[in-house]
């Protein structure tokens, strides 16, 4: 990957919080704010690829009017969290 140098301006009170958590962490303030960076471009790049999804499942849902019952929704829940309980109560 080749890496590209940027200037950033940053005022007093952020760069004061990225200098304590570099510290608390053991990171240099660079390395720390290349991984805020990468973290907050990668939950975009979910955010806007559910955008996508929600807007085609609308629109299927728009020209099919076909949904999926409440109570499959539930149950399916449902037996999602008592396996996570079982699996945490192993452990």
């Amino acid at each position: 990957m080749t890496e590209h140098s940027k200037t950033l301006t940053l005022d007093a009170d952020l760069e004061a919080k990225l200098a304590a958590l570099a510290a608390r962490t053991g990171q240099s303030v660079d390395a720390l704010a290349l991984d805020i960076l990468r973290s907050h471009a990668d939950a975009q790049e979910r955010l806007a690829s559910e955008i996508v999804e929600d807007e085609e499942r609308w629109q299927r849902y728009v020209s099919t009017g076909q949904s999926v019952p409440y109570q499959s929704v539930r149950t399916k829940l449902q037996n999602l969290a008592a396996s996570a309980a079982q699996k945490a109560s192993r452990q």
